[in-house]
């Protein structure tokens, strides 16, 4: 599940007020979200003296049936041009994730291990646990507030805290001793998220903007998150969705550990 994936559309027909927070973390897990699509993004690092580092990038996305591939390619600056990262998100929970990445410079693929998904990805705030998704099975739910506004919707506030047969595993694939959300009511999408780091006493604070529906997908098109350390910010980085496009043709060769290698050749 990816919590802080850019898209999201549900049933408009759920009645908000049955619902136990497991049961909407549930129906966030099972968003529509076009069986295909591609976008150009923008990705922004900020360091704790303000200086930014753009980087551009490409994304192609497929869902083959249950499972989903995706593939993100940078485009610039020159210094990391051609790096590639291949991620298959299977269904089966008791499958792990399999995900590789592409470094010109290296000239060869190195598969991600799931014990180094916690890591950050490619030097921004976000983890390749984050861009991956969690197992939400592995999780207990509550509700720590039913009805919170945010940026002028409601919303419900709801902790995540590892199940005890899963914590080892949770906690080495994503490094977060446990994660709060805020949901939408309105569009079930995740306005914002908090998440506590096991290591060096750091809080990451995720914020999204700018939510538009793009055919008939809300989507958000700009995502920051913030690390602070004792309160004090470390660095932040965006993500921002100039473009995209659902229900595309997308080439299976595109989503392979082969076209990693060539694609922007």
């Amino acid at each position: 599940m990816g919590v802080f994936a850019f898209a999201i559309c549900l049933p408009t027909n759920t009645i908000a007020a049955e619902l136990t927070a497991a049961e909407v973390m549930q129906l966030v897990d099972q968003r529509v979200d076009g069986d295909s699509s591609i976008s150009e993004v923008t990705m922004v690092l900020v360091d704790r003296r303000d200086r930014q580092r753009i980087r551009n990038l490409r994304i192609y996305s497929k869902d083959q049936g249950e499972d989903s591939k995706t593939l993100s390619l940078f485009e610039t600056p020159a210094d990391i041009r051609g790096t590639a990262y291949l991620n298959f998100d299977w269904d089966d929970a008791e499958r792990d994730d399999d995900s590789w990445l592409y470094l010109p410079a290296l000239q060869r693929v190195k598969r991600i291990a799931s014990s180094d998904t916690s890591d950050s990805f490619l030097g921004s705030d976000f983890t390749y646990a984050d861009i991956n998704g969690f197992e939400i099975d592995w999780y207990n739910y509550s509700f720590i507030s039913e009805s919170e506004m945010v940026d002028g919707q409601e919303t419900w506030v709801i902790e995540a805290i590892p199940k005890e047969e899963f914590k080892e595993r949770a906690e080495d694939a994503t490094g977060y001793s446990k994660m709060q959300s805020w949901i939408s009511k309105r569009s079930y999408l995740q306005l914002r998220g908090q998440v506590w780091e096991l290591r060096g006493n750091r809080i990451k604070y995720f914020t999204a903007s700018e939510v538009e529906q793009i055919d008939e997908v809300w989507t958000i098109k700009r995502l920051q998150v913030v690390t602070t350390r004792n309160g004090r910010q470390e660095h932040a980085s965006v993500l921002q969705i100039n473009s995209i496009q659902y229900n595309v043709e997308v080439d299976d060769n595109l989503l392979t550990t082969e076209y990693m290698q060539r694609g922007l050749d």
